[in-house]
């Protein structure tokens, strides 16, 4: 219950006070803040955000910043977040604190690292728990993991931080590489479960579920995803994360108890290059990840030869941060529905036109894509409210899409005219530069694939 009310003017005092004096680099942080505070007045008022501005010391232009604050309140009053909000007088409620605060805070201040990349990067990881970087070697791809990984960092007492970076070896042929192997010649012939490093990662996790976990696969396709892989493809697709969800687990012989949880707080990316050293993925591999594909900027590879862009030290988020990533993911993929504001005759009018465009041919997309692209929009927009549906959506059929394909001329030449003939009436600009490159190769080599 509210305890008073505020005029317009008051509110717009209080704005100016809480932007003065916030700390440097955090005065957007503050605009936030106040939106999520003052948005029950706002709302049972009338106010409007640029109502307010005009009665505060503020640019005309932040009203915008005083709307994602007050968006941020309706999510976390609507009740999908494990987020109690209290205003005002309350009755024996615990809240958690920081987490208000930080929610917005860890999709926003994400930008320290200048990689053009990270904004889809971090989408991509709220909206499913495994990504994959794809492109040259030295473009970023493993820097941009690490770092977000640093940067959401936690350690346990014994000094074992949430992240951990295993690089891919050519001999993967089974799953004994990440989830170890029964000896039972150990022991006196008692037997004894070899665990490996990622074994016992997964462990940490699953008794750490309030905290994100970050696993980077490096190189992963030196050796075929799908063999060593497959167990983590598969329950991937079982895992739910609504509230009161049942666990899933990996059935692991001669482990102890015979099965091993699967943390729903863990993360996975995987780095790619692709040569005549790694393997191509399987359309079951592409199938359940989003692909992201590296290709820098020549400027900014040049201007590296000056400054070392990458080389950076990065400092453990604040306090909250990393679970509140972690529950905001987990909120994204919970959620049944399209984020309110988004409209859904255009996003079906653009998933429609892709979708007859590949639909008789081996690339056709089902159910699991749709439901991870509406996953890819709400992240999307709880990172930024006033996005672009046409730009959103530009990146799914880049990521989603796009990766699956390829062949040779007889196959891939209507398909790709019909690609680019959708992607430039709805204007997916990435999409169309990605297929045209794909059809001047496959009018050089008479073959073509995304990577």
């Amino acid at each position: 219950m509210m305890e008073k009310n505020y005029t317009v003017q008051e509110l717009g005092k209080i704005l100016s006070d809480m932007y003065e004096n916030a700390d440097l680099n955090r005065q957007s942080t503050s605009i936030h803040l106040f939106g999520i505070m003052y948005a029950p007045y706002i709302i049972n008022n009338g106010y409007t955000p640029k109502q307010i501005i005009n009665h505060s010391t503020l640019k005309d232009s932040y009203y915008t910043e005083v709307n994602k604050g007050i968006n941020i309140y309706k999510c976390i009053s609507s009740g999908k977040y494990d987020i109690q909000l209290v205003l005002g007088q309350t009755e024996n409620k615990e809240i958690k604190q920081n987490t208000v605060a930080t929610t917005y805070q860890t999709v926003e201040l994400f930008d320290f690292i200048t990689n053009p990349f990270s904004h889809r990067y971090l989408t991509s990881l709220l909206a499913k728990p495994f990504v994959i970087l794809a492109g040259n070697s030295g473009t970023g791809k493993t820097c941009i993991a690490r770092n977000l990984a640093a940067w959401l960092e936690r350690k346990d007492a014994m000094g074992r931080a949430n992240h951990l970076l295993v690089p891919v070896g050519a001999d993967w042929t089974d799953n004994t590489k990440l989830l170890g192997y029964f000896n039972p010649l150990a022991n006196d012939g008692a037997g004894h479960y070899v665990k490996t490093e990622i074994l016992r990662f997964l462990e940490d996790a699953g008794a750490n579920p309030h905290i994100p976990f970050f696993l980077i696969l490096d190189e992963m396709n030196l050796s075929r995803v799908e063999r060593y892989f497959s167990d983590f493809l598969s329950i991937m697709e079982t895992v739910s994360y609504g509230e009161g969800s049942p666990d899933v687990f990996l059935e692991l012989d001669g482990y102890p108890g015979g099965k091993l949880l699967f943390p729903k707080n863990l993360f996975i990316t995987g780095t790619v290059n692709v040569d005549e050293t790694t393997y191509m993925f399987s359309p079951k591999v592409l199938d359940r990840a989003n692909v992201i594909e590296f290709k820098p900027e020549a400027a900014d590879v040049l201007g590296n030869f000056i400054s070392d862009s990458a080389a950076q030290a990065i400092e453990p988020a604040e306090a909250g941060m990393a679970e509140s990533f972690l529950a905001l993911a987990q909120t994204i993929r919970g959620s049944s529905r399209l984020v309110e504001g988004v409209k859904i005759e255009e996003v079906e009018r653009i998933l429609r036109a892709v979708y007859e465009a590949v639909q008789d041919t081996d690339f056709a997309f089902a159910f699991r894509t749709t439901k991870e692209m509406r996953h890819y929009v709400n992240a999307a927009y709880a990172i930024e409210p006033t996005a672009s549906i046409v730009s959103v959506l530009d990146q799914q059929v880049l990521q989603k899409i796009l990766p699956k394909i390829h062949g040779n001329r007889s196959q891939l030449k209507d398909l790709l005219e019909k690609l680019s003939q959708v992607c430039q009436t709805f204007g997916l600009k990435e999409s169309e530069v990605k297929i045209d490159f794909m059809q001047k190769r496959l009018r050089n080599s008479q073959f073509a694939s995304f990577m």
